[in-house]
């Protein structure tokens, strides 16, 4: 035995000299050595007088002191100055991995794979406590850091900016505390573990433009054909814009389109060549579907086959651009990408069809607890549009009473029934779903872990749905396409419509005319078509009844304040300038004073006269309550405007030289204007003082759905 140890021993000192000669030879790097003279192996060879203690490669960097807690970009940010905190570990989203690349002298950058930016220290600060953020790259010494290795295995980092070390704030490990620099100390908060990992994780994701993260790779119309040809599109979250990632071997994968279940697939071997989606979840692997991935600012995909480049033709940043393959150029921005993990159905109303030819339905459109979900013909009606919203437990599927949809009793059966039931946040209530061939998608319930299926795979109207163990039948496929209810609908029990210039759910509705530049805060009226569908409008003559002018009826008051007062201004038109004869005739101030009164049921504030028509009065009241304005562009309707001199317009005794009047819209107000032209919809004059709200609240009665 000890002649076998005295022979390593002169093995291991032979191995050194070797590596000495050899190493110090070497004009690149120099390196440490350490040894195991026992039994004449070598432990370990680092980077030493480079300084150089990391790798380049893609890590998980956690907390030494709680590895479930690691560094994440808030919320998935990818602009400059996203914050860079701590959050329990999730599966493999980008915000939590980070490319660590050597830049020379000891310090290394790190990079985002979410974003693609560099994490920076704000403004270079050199105090305690600043932030750190992610930054476009710009070779600052903020942007660059040491990495020291401990003895217990652990990594601290250290600005060059600063000389300080990131750190978690107060060491707190929980959800979103924010990440700093603070004086080196080896504390636990600035203790972190690398925990090395791959460019790409089997997800769903999007695949966005790193350069330009509004643009992204799409297919055309969510074709489900196979070989239609990708190209770049604006970002609208839809199912064209989904991928699914498969890992073939490391930094190996293929790219499967949601629209088709195909793969992305190079079509030549030329620069230019398409980028198509071809086959099936069946089709084999191959070069041509098999992209390498590789980090240059953002992700890169070489083609396996071709060892051409994922790029955007003349990197276009326009939708509709070719994408194609091309030779690989390290300074054009057309073939860095940013990779995502996405949801993947985004929050909306969907109608659900099955390749049988039928589409999902509320069973004699009823709104009972209780409901059977069943199949009918496409008829276009709210009872076949189902929202679909993401939570933590699963996609919850809602008809459009607000009723989630149910395995009926919780039952883990085969065949057990689906129905509508109010949400109680049960997992009988969740759906997780996955890509299936040709732009289908199955939906597999949270608690069973059974499939949402049609009974029997039944083409016949009024066909069952129910849950059932998965298999490869048509019955558990589903085509979702965007599809917004018409007409009212409930959602959790209020009535709503869609608001047509904005696609946002309202209710309760009064909205204001879209020439308007904030059309979300005041009211106009709805009008419904015999299909149901709500167009809206500024309230104009048309909506009165019986006309306008001195003999014509009071409108029925509706709306909000606002509203009601256009109305009545709007009815008036047409009386007479008299004092003190409303409604029939109006000075200028009794009309402002008579509209807001009626439309409000508080008295417009004039004074202690009987007469309720005092701009003297007005103004002042307007001035406290909710503050008198200049500017023109900020004026809405059914605000009061007054005119004139200034220093008349808070004098009793001096009516001369001033005005008032009610705002309509685009540079035009309702006012009674002279004894011969009575109250008439005019222009606006010239020598504006001021104008003001004299409503109770500045918002309309609409409100968006939770």
């Amino acid at each position: 035995m000890n002649r076998i140890k005295k022979i390593n021993k002169i093995i291991g000192c032979l191995i050194i000299m070797i590596l000495f000669v050899v190493i110090g030879n070497s004009n690149t790097f120099a390196r440490t050595i350490t040894l195991d003279l026992n039994k004449g192996t070598i432990t370990s060879i680092t980077d030493a007088l480079s300084g150089k203690t990391v790798k380049d490669g893609v890590y998980i960097i956690s907390c030494a002191k709680n590895s479930n807690y690691v560094l994440d970009i808030n919320d998935n940010s990818l602009d400059w100055g996203g914050n860079l905190q701590i959050w329990d570990r999730n599966a493999g989203d980008a915000n939590q991995r980070f490319y660590i690349s050597y830049e020379g002298n000891g310090y290394y950058k790190i990079a985002s794979l979410c974003s693609g930016l560099i994490l920076d220290v704000e403004n270079s600060g050199q105090d305690n406590g600043v932030n750190i953020r992610q930054w476009e790259d710009n070779g600052a010494s903020a942007q660059r850091w040491k990495i020291n290795k401990n003895a217990d295995g652990t990594y601290n980092f250290i600005a060059q900016c600063s000389g300080k070390a990131l750190d978690v704030n107060g060491g707190v490990f929980t959800d979103g505390t924010n990440v700093q620099q603070w004086d080196y100390i080896n504390s636990d908060a600035q203790k972190f573990n690398l925990e090395e990992t791959e460019l790409l994780s089997e997800n769903i994701v999007s695949i966005k433009k790193a350069a330009n993260y509004k643009v992204g790779l799409d297919v055309p119309n969510n074709s489900s054909n196979d070989g239609t040809a990708l190209n770049l599109w604006e970002v609208n979250n839809s199912l064209a814009q989904r991928f699914e990632i498969h890992r073939v071997a490391k930094d190996e994968v293929r790219i499967r389109t949601v629209s088709s279940g195909g793969w992305l697939t190079e079509t030549g071997k030329e620069n230019g060549s398409e980028v198509v989606q071809l086959g099936n979840s069946s089709t084999p692997v191959s070069d041509a579907n098999t992209w390498k991935v590789e980090w240059n600012n953002g992700i890169t995909f070489k083609n396996k086959e071709s060892g051409l480049y994922l790029d955007i033709n003349s990197n276009s940043n326009d939708s509709g651009a070719k994408i194609q393959v091309w030779e690989k150029n390290n300074d054009q921005e057309a073939q860095r990408f940013l990779v995502n993990r996405e949801h993947l159905i985004k929050d909306g109303w969907y109608e659900i069809s099955s390749p049988l030819g039928t589409t999902m339905d509320l069973d004699n459109s009823g709104s009972d607890w209780g409901t059977n979900i069943i199949m009918w013909e496409k008829n276009n009606k709210n009872n076949q549009r189902f929202r679909i919203t993401y939570t933590d437990s699963g996609y919850l599927i809602t008809t459009m009473y607000g009723l989630a949809l149910d395995v009926e009793d919780g039952s883990m059966d085969n065949g057990a029934n689906v129905r509508q039931w109010e949400d109680n946040g049960a997992t009988c209530q969740r759906w997780w779903s996955e890509v299936a061939d040709g732009g289908y998608i199955r939906l597999r319930n949270t608690n069973s872990g059974k499939y949402l299926d049609v009974a029997d795979n039944s083409s016949a109207l009024g066909a069952n749905v129910q849950q059932y163990e998965g298999n490869s039948s048509t019955a558990q496929l589903w085509k979702l396409t965007e599809k917004t209810p018409v007409g009212w609908f409930s959602v959790n029990g209020s009535m709503y419509c869609t608001d047509p210039q904005t696609g946002k759910l309202v209710t309760n509705c009064t909205r204001v005319d879209p020439t308007m530049t904030d059309p979300a805060q005041f009211g106009s009226i709805y009008d419904f078509d015999s299909e149901g569908r709500a167009t809206w409008h500024l309230p104009t003559f048309d909506d009165l009844p019986g006309g306008h002018g001195k003999t014509a009826p009071l409108p029925q008051l509706v709306g909000d304040q606002r509203q009601r007062t256009l109305l009545l201004a709007l009815s008036r038109v047409g009386c007479d300038y008299e004092l003190l004869q409303a409604p029939t005739g109006f000075v200028c101030d009794g009309l402002t004073a008579w509209c807001v009164t009626n439309a409000t049921g508080i008295r417009f504030r004039t004074g202690t006269r009987d007469d309720d028509q005092d701009m003297s009065w007005q103004y002042p009241y307007i001035k406290n309550k909710n503050g008198i304005k200049t500017d023109l562009s900020q004026a809405k309707p059914g605000d009061i405007m007054f005119w004139g001199d200034p220093a008349n317009i808070e004098n009793h005794a001096t009516y001369g030289s001033r005005h008032a009047s009610i705002y309509y819209h685009d540079g035009q107000m309702i006012h009674a204007a002279s004894t011969t032209l009575g109250v008439i919809i005019g222009n606006l004059d010239n020598d504006l003082i001021g104008f003001g709200s004299p409503y109770d609240a500045e918002t309309s009665k609409c409100e968006l759905p939770n």
